[in-house]
């Protein structure tokens, strides 16, 4: 059975000082297609809209319901038809309550979904590796409930970042989680196969005693 395209929903919320991280990311397409990462063929504007949306602050704008109806369901579709790993970041959607989360996540129920949350990183010095753990851990447990609920184990993922960091930086952050996942599926792979291959051996000596 042929696995689904994964889809990194960058949720933010960093980094915070750049606007439109589609475009951002658009500019490093072919940094992001090396790992085969794709981003959904819109434009930063559709993006905003379906923010708008899903979290329901479309008046805050001075938008009217119509003005943002169906934006995240078109991001879903275009995405969808990439047919590829694709990465979508609208780094508002941290702030989504359970509700929303969930209808966020609908939307993209043709993918694997992975969340992925950019909090602050820190000044760690070399020793602090399990404060950073724990700190990341606390993120998680933070927006766990929101999200989890419908996501696969290990599908919400936190990678600090800086609030100052450049376009370029969450690149590569997103190509270091793709590729972590790409080697968690390798490695369920030559797990299962090392298991199907332990049977067949097991059948042929049953065969051969008999």
């Amino acid at each position: 059975m042929a696995r689904k395209n994964r889809a990194f929903l960058h949720i933010g919320p960093n980094p915070s000082h750049l606007e439109a991280l589609h475009d951002e990311l658009a500019a490093h397409a072919d940094l992001l297609d090396t790992v085969g990462l794709a981003l959904p063929p819109v434009d930063a504007a559709l993006i905003e809209l379906a923010g708008h949306e899903m979290l329901r602050d479309h008046k805050a704008a001075g938008l009217k319901r119509k003005d943002v109806e169906g934006a995240w369901a078109k991001v879903a579709r275009k995405a969808a038809k990439t047919g590829s790993d694709v990465v979508i970041s609208q780094p508002r959607f941290h702030t989504a309550s359970d509700e929303q989360a969930e209808l966020i996540l609908h939307a993209l129920g043709g993918f694997d979904v992975h969340v992925v949350i950019t909090p602050d990183d820190a000044e760690l010095d070399d020793g602090a590796n399990d404060w950073a753990n724990d700190w990341a851990n606390d993120w998680a447990a933070t927006l766990a409930p929101a999200w989890n609920r419908d996501l696969k184990a290990g599908r919400l993922l936190v990678s600090p970042l800086s609030d100052d960091a450049s376009g370029v930086d969450l690149a590569e952050n997103l190509i270091g989680l793709a590729l972590c996942a790409q080697k968690r599926h390798l490695d369920n792979r030559i797990a299962t196969l090392k298991r199907r291959r332990k049977d067949v051996r097991r059948r042929l000596e049953l065969l051969d005693a008999s």
